[in-house]
């Protein structure tokens, strides 16, 4: 009887007792159905102390009394007090397990002995260990919380695939854009008049000029941005031609940026190509020509990167970006306008009203296509004075664009699908990933940007001509490209 009062203070404990009495049991009789003549069936079980009851007459239906079977107590799943069973035998408790936890009638509960309810589970395939009810929670969820969960969890995998995809492709980009492999400068070592004015060492890596030693900056990642125009030829031709040439000179570790200059007007040797892309010849022609020689596969923008690397003794540029008149308007409303103050006088081709020099005004549209295009062709050095106009322009839209980057990172590539059918650029979604984090992480105020310009004199051929001497060209090369030494490399000294 002491061990009766035990068992129903701990009836867990009586469960595992009788289990482990039936693992050492040799042989066992098998269980056999209880006959059924009718739809009621008189079933017995034993009580836990020993003795059998007869259970009440089943009125169920048939398809319970088919599933009711005479079992032994120690193969009951469940042995728990009436005051618990009623509790777990919740609404819940039963949805949860409809069609799978046969429990005794009412009248077996009411005469089970010493208050206990046997409880017998039937063994489906996804219910072969001991049940439990936290993993059915989310089932019994609120509707609403259900999709609250679902979006967030769906939000998260995105944010996250996002992620991996953007480093990614900045790092795909970071080694693209770093590419110095075969890196090999050949600058001359005198100037025109034979005056030793240079020593290389490297392949060009390393350069003294003046006494100074120049080492080459490869944090640096260099786009050669194109602006094109239609031009006419000496036979009278409509042709594309390179009309602004800007490389934008970015230092991925501080930050600084350089934007040099070169006029249209520049002699440089220009690659010349049919139609269906066949190499004619090389001739030393203005460089606004490389856009409008190239054929084929060979693109304008790449012939025009060509000559400017060509231009600085083979220096590797091998990004560009070139845009017509078109897309430089579509830039120039995707941010609202850009706002300087005017170095010209000129009729708005909008609304006709006249913008003088030093008003502060806001280019829309077509205006800022007049500001940076136009020029008096009776001066000689017309397109000086327009490249100062153009780098007044980009000062004012970078003031614009930086900010905005670095709120928002997108802002470059929503400018980029903005206009990217009006452009030819070698730069791929990787390269532009690159770019736009590099911006938002590394660039400072637009005031800072430095503007250099390749300066030459210029003469009166069939057009102007500016051809720029050996000294200027590795001078402007040094200081926009490469980063001076504290001590000359061994072997380099005068």
């Amino acid at each position: 009887m002491k061990q009766q009062d035990n068992m129903t203070d701990q009836p867990r404990r009586y469960r595992a007792q009788v289990k482990r009495a039936a693992k050492g049991t040799q042989h066992r009789e098998p269980v056999i159905p209880q006959a059924r003549e009718d739809t009621a069936v008189a079933k017995t079980t034993a009580s836990p102390n020993g003795e059998e009851i007869e259970l009440a007459s089943d009125t169920r239906s048939g398809e319970y009394v088919d599933k009711t079977v005479i079992l032994p107590v120690e193969s009951f799943d469940y042995v728990v007090p009436k005051e618990t069973f009623k509790q777990h035998n919740s609404r819940r408790h039963v949805s949860t397990h409809s069609g799978n936890t046969k429990t005794a009638s009412a009248e077996e509960q009411a005469q089970a002995d010493e208050g206990y309810i046997f409880v017998k589970r039937k063994k489906g395939k996804k219910h072969k260990k001991r049940h439990r009810h936290h993993h059915h929670k989310f089932k019994h969820l609120a509707t609403w919380k259900k999709v609250v969960i679902i979006a967030v969890s769906a939000i998260l995998a995105l944010m996250i695939a996002f992620a991996g995809t953007f480093l990614i492709l900045r790092e795909i980009g970071r080694l693209s854009m770093h590419d110095y492999d075969g890196f090999d400068v050949e600058t001359p070592s005198a100037d025109e008049k034979g005056n030793q004015i240079v020593k290389a060492d490297n392949s060009g890596r390393v350069i003294t000029y003046n006494g100074v030693s120049y080492q080459l900056n490869e944090n640096l990642i260099n786009i050669v941005f194109i602006g094109v125009d239609e031009g006419i030829s000496g036979d009278n031709t409509a042709m594309e031609m390179s009309d602004a040439i800007y490389t934008m000179s970015i230092d991925t570790e501080t930050g600084a940026m350089k934007i040099l200059g070169v006029s249209r007007d520049t002699m440089a040797d220009v690659d010349l190509y049919s139609d269906l892309g066949d190499f004619i010849e090389t001739q030393k022609l203005q460089i606004a020509y490389s856009y409008a020689y190239a054929g084929g596969k060979v693109h304008g923008g790449e012939n025009t990167t060509k000559s400017l690397s060509r231009l600085f003794y083979g220096l590797p540029l091998k990004n560009y970006f070139a845009i017509n008149m078109k897309a430089l308007v579509t830039l120039n409303d995707t941010i609202g306008g850009v706002t300087l103050v005017s170095s010209m006088t000129f009729t708005s081709p909008i609304d006709g009203r006249t913008i003088n020099e030093g008003e502060t005004v806001t280019l829309h549209g077509k205006e800022a296509d007049v500001y940076v295009r136009s020029r008096d062709t009776s001066k000689l050095d017309s397109n000086n004075e327009r490249m100062q106009r153009q780098q007044e322009y980009i000062r004012a839209f970078m003031s614009s664009i930086i900010p905005a980057a670095k709120k928002d990172i997108s802002v470059i590539t929503k400018l980029y699908n903005e206009i990217k059918v009006n452009s030819d650029s070698s730069l791929d979604l990787a390269k532009i990933t690159y770019i736009a984090s590099t911006a938002v992480t590394k660039l400072r105020n637009s005031s800072d940007i430095e503007y250099v310009s390749l300066k030459g004199p210029i003469t009166k051929g069939e057009y102007a001509e500016m051809r720029v001497t050996n000294e200027e060209t590795i001078k402007t090369m040094l200081h926009v490209f490469y980063t001076p030494l504290a001590e000359v490399p061994e072997g380099l000294k005068k």
